[in-house]
């Protein structure tokens, strides 16, 4: 790969809590080669420089579903992850729901190595806290931990009990992984949902008390195991961020994640390319006073990430009525966040919480991930971003088999220019023309 300096950038430095204006940045053989003002590029670099551009550590996603295998009619580990890059994520957390789930330890390494074999970036897998998510008996914790798994989690269910999440919270913290929870509490769903089947992922009615509740047993299991790290996916009402403060006032070892759509939709959405139909996810999007929380919760740090919980289903072809609930979102979440009006002042919380944030949360496995930091002679692990650029999401500009985005055809401000993964790079925007310059 020839050289490339960016000129005149904005530096964001989220573990120093700062950033710098108008730096150079010299990347030479997959590194870090030298940063400062007035750099003079060696003989074959290609330089760019455009107002307004920003640099920071490549994005980490704590929540995606690649649905490979299982079901690759509905992604593939590669157009995800081609997706993700596009999006300035140099990495991703894989969940753990596939068919079947990831449950045993010789279910991991067969996801392991696919997910080695067709990643565009590094995949973290995350393995299920129980059996079949059912809730009923744990997965063997410690074995799938030693065999690499990045974290638990049930997402998409949480059948867990108290008892049983406060069992797994002792287990993964020994191993010193984190246990993340879908925090929708069953059997409030149920109640709403009397003739709703046997599958609580397709329940229409997901009343904002299942999440609350959810979120109250689930530090309360926090609170008397004693040990352990509980992460709490997609937060969604109000009462949640509330008591998400709360626990970490009493220094309880809790984080949360929040979605671009949560943030910034209303629904109920019509599905953009079949209007009959509805665009649906779990948990709903909810109304102002709660979007108003969430943006407040990140604003001051008790939201500790931004994740796409990227969900990719079927086609518009599909002859169901109702498309499978969630969306296609890793390309579109810094876009989505920075086209809302509340998201370009808070640019700096805002990469934070794609950047340093989430890999704290991993733990003692973040290690395995180059430090959220740009700097001399370290691998290139960052991403290139203009704030103010504008795109659409529509095929010629959309990498994921998913188009169940609610971003659809929208324009949204915030381009990714190009993302760089442990040295490597992973995506660049064709149209700047420096495709074709690095190779």
């Amino acid at each position: 790969m020839r050289g490339l300096l960016l000129r005149s950038v904005r530096l964001m430095r989220p573990v120093e809590g700062s950033a710098l204006e108008a730096v150079d940045l010299l990347l030479q053989n997959g590194r870090v080669e030298e940063m400062g003002c007035g750099i003079s590029p060696p003989a074959g670099t290609v330089v760019v420089e455009r107002e307004g551009c920003v640099v920071a550590p490549a994005f980490l996603d704590l929540h995606t579903h690649l649905r490979e295998p299982g079901q690759p009619w509905k992604e593939r580990i590669a157009t995800a992850t081609a997706a993700a890059a596009a999006g300035g994520f140099g990495a991703v957390c894989a969940m753990a729901n596939l068919r079947p789930p990831v449950d045993s330890v010789a279910r991991l390494r067969e996801c392991l190595a696919k997910n080695r074999s067709w990643e565009r970036v590094p995949v973290l897998q995350f393995a299920a806290v129980s059996e079949q998510l059912a809730g009923q008996r744990l997965a063997p914790l410690r074995e799938l931990a030693d065999a690499g798994a990045a974290g638990f989690s049930d997402d998409g269910r949480n059948a867990l009990g108290q008892e049983l999440l406060r069992q797994a919270l002792e287990r993964a913290g020994a191993a010193g992984l984190t246990v993340a929870i879908h925090p929708e509490d069953e059997e409030v769903l149920a109640a709403a949902n009397p003739w709703g089947g046997e599958d609580p992922t397709s329940w229409l009615l997901r009343p904002r008390e299942a999440e609350v509740s959810a979120v109250r047993s689930a530090l309360d299991a926090l609170r008397s195991s004693g040990q352990g790290r509980l992460h709490l996916q997609h937060l969604s009402t109000s009462e949640s961020v509330e008591l998400l403060r709360e626990a970490k006032r009493d220094g309880l070892a809790v984080t949360a994640e929040v979605t671009a759509h949560h943030l910034v939709l209303e629904g109920p959405l019509k599905d953009p390319e079949a209007r009959d139909r509805e665009l649906t996810c779990n948990p709903p999007l909810r109304g102002d006073a709660d979007r108003s929380a969430l943006w407040e919760g990140l604003a001051d740090g008790t939201i500790d990430a931004l994740a796409s919980d990227h969900a990719p289903h079927e086609s518009p072809s599909d002859p169901l009525q109702r498309r499978s609930p969630g969306f296609s979102g890793v390309q579109a979440q810094l876009s989505a966040v920075l086209s809302d009006p509340r998201g370009g002042p808070l640019l700096e919380r805002v990469v934070a919480a794609l950047t340093a944030r989430p890999l704290a949360v991993l733990g003692p496995l973040s290690g395995s991930l180059p430090e959220p930091s740009v700097r001399e002679g370290q691998p290139a692990h960052l991403t290139v971003f203009d704030p103010e650029g504008v795109w659409r999401p529509e095929p010629g500009s959309w990498l994921s088999l998913g188009t169940n985005s609610p971003f659809w055809e929208r324009p949204l401000r915030g381009l990714v220019l190009a993302t760089f993964s442990r040295g490597r790079v992973a995506f660049l925007r064709r149209e700047l023309g420096w495709e074709t310059e690095l190779a």
